[in-house]
């Protein structure tokens, strides 16, 4: 895989701010937004480095807490730790239609499906609390959306990278585990009921490629 750093970590502040908001609330999802660097082509091989950095940024947070809270980390500081090594060269891509992009952007809590982002957002286990009730669910939900560029134009382009995950890489009815390791076992906790996401969003008009990512359980 070519070098990780054709991306640069943008947006520290909001985005500082905004995770603190929303794991205030008991929200599970973590997210970076990047900015290509000029004359960059974001194909799918850059979104596979925006997951790359993604791994990166969490070994980060794990590591050392207080640098990824400032943003102090940039993609230049840091490689690949085991803790968090993602062999993002096996993730299947699957790009999402324009109407399943639409759907990332509806606030209702009674969609389902991979799409259902709202929902996801508003009932983690035990579901987010927000002291305001549905308006600062649905305030907070569309910061984030902007912040991480995902708009139902034709020219955003989102990769769902955990399309397949559970049935190629999670356990089998029998409870046996897959032939092959998964390409990162961070989902692995979220397959038990709640669900994973894993999500890259390329805006040109923003020059923004951003992932989120969610696996949780009770």
């Amino acid at each position: 895989m070519q070098s990780p750093f054709l991306l640069t970590v943008v947006e520290y502040e909001r985005t500082t701010s905004l995770r603190e908001r929303m794991r205030t609330a008991g929200c599970v999802f973590e997210f970076v937004v990047f900015s290509p660097k000029p004359n960059t082509v974001v194909d799918e091989h850059i979104h596979r480095q925006a997951l790359l950095g993604m791994s990166c940024y969490q070994a980060a947070a794990y590591r050392t807490p207080e640098l990824a809270e400032t943003g102090d980390y940039l993609p230049s500081h840091y490689a690949p730790i085991p803790d968090w090594d993602w062999d993002v060269e096996r993730a299947d891509a699957a790009p999402l239609t324009l109407a399943e992009v639409q759907n990332l952007t509806l606030m209702q809590k009674n969609l389902f499906g991979p799409t259902a982002l709202y929902r996801a957002f508003c009932h983690p286990p035990y579901s987010a609390q927000f002291k305001r009730g549905e308006s600062e669910a649905q305030s907070l939900y569309c910061e984030w959306l902007q912040l991480l560029g995902i708009e139902a134009q034709n020219d955003v382009v989102v990769i769902n990278w955990v399309d397949a995950y559970e049935e190629k890489w999670g356990r089998r009815p029998d409870g046996s585990l897959p032939v092959e390791r998964p390409w990162d076992e961070f989902f692995e906790w979220g397959l038990e009921w709640w669900g994973i996401w894993c999500l890259t969003v390329w805006n040109p008009r923003k020059n923004t490629l951003s992932i989120l990512v969610a696996s949780t359980s009770d």
